[in-house]
């Protein structure tokens, strides 16, 4: 029975199913010295299987993390025996900053720790469109076309599309679609109205599950005269709305 036991806590913490998010920069410190971490922040990442994390002791010195010799590329899972706190950290997006006092303290999140990729920057959509981002977002495009940007735990999906209708014609019908969606899938919990002189914009905001995580989602349709933008802000935070909706009403159109 005792051997029993001990199998299955072992089984329940090896972490091997871990999502594969990339290898972790760590420092040598907490493999060779087996001291826990205490100060932890998510990058961009350098390529594809780089998850963005560095993360060390506390105690190094400049001269310790300036010698590559002293940091490790690490999975996950190894890094997550050694300090199972990490676990829901390391899910954070591409921006996060992290730090605790003791080994057995909460972490918290740092606010004030300047990442070099951390500022915002202009990205040209189109010829008419733009979207002020920040630089710490990954941009992609996939199969269908769909602009992609993300950090992880926002994301942003844009594709613009042209109609044969004007900016007023327009409006009325996606107010009348946002307005008379479908809610067995989902529940509008709120509804938005952002139009100017210059752009009219419409959506709503409601919660999806994907698999055991639930995350926020607000889809937009931004309209001039024959065309339309449709952007879809994914956050898993709620204290990120602002950030989607601020994004949103920021894409520009010059015409």
């Amino acid at each position: 029975m005792k051997f029993f036991k001990k199998k299955q806590k072992s089984q329940e913490n090896n972490f091997d199913d871990f999502p594969a998010i990339g290898g972790l920069m760590v420092s040598k410190m907490v493999i060779d010295q087996n001291i826990k971490p205490r100060f932890m922040y998510r990058e961009k990442r350098t390529r594809p299987e780089d998850s963005g994390w560095r993360i060390f002791t506390g105690f190094e010195s400049e001269e310790y993390t300036d010698d590559s010799d002293n940091i490790g590329i690490y999975h996950p899972s190894t890094i997550l025996r050694i300090d199972p706190s990490l676990e829901k950290i390391l899910m954070k997006g591409i921006g996060s900053v992290y730090e605790r006092s003791e080994d057995n303290t909460d972490w918290y999140k740092v606010t004030d720790y300047d990442l070099e990729d951390d500022f915002m920057t202009t990205h040209r959509l189109t010829e008419e469109w733009s979207i002020e981002i920040n630089n710490l977002f990954e941009r992609s495009i996939e199969e269908d076309e769909t602009l992609y940007y993300t950090t992880g735990d926002k994301s942003i999906r844009i594709i613009i599309w042209n109609s044969d209708l004007s900016k007023k014609a327009l409006y009325e019908e996606y107010k009348n679609e946002v307005e008379n969606r479908d809610q067995t899938a989902s529940k509008t919990l709120q509804q938005f109205d952002y139009s100017d002189s210059q752009v009219s914009r419409i959506g709503y905001l409601i919660e999806e599950t994907d698999g055991d995580k639930t995350y926020n989602l607000i889809i937009g349709f931004s309209m001039v005269d024959q065309e339309i933008m449709q952007t879809a802000f994914y956050f898993d935070e709620k204290s990120d709305f602002e950030w989607a909706i601020s994004t949103w009403k920021n894409i520009s159109f010059k015409g």
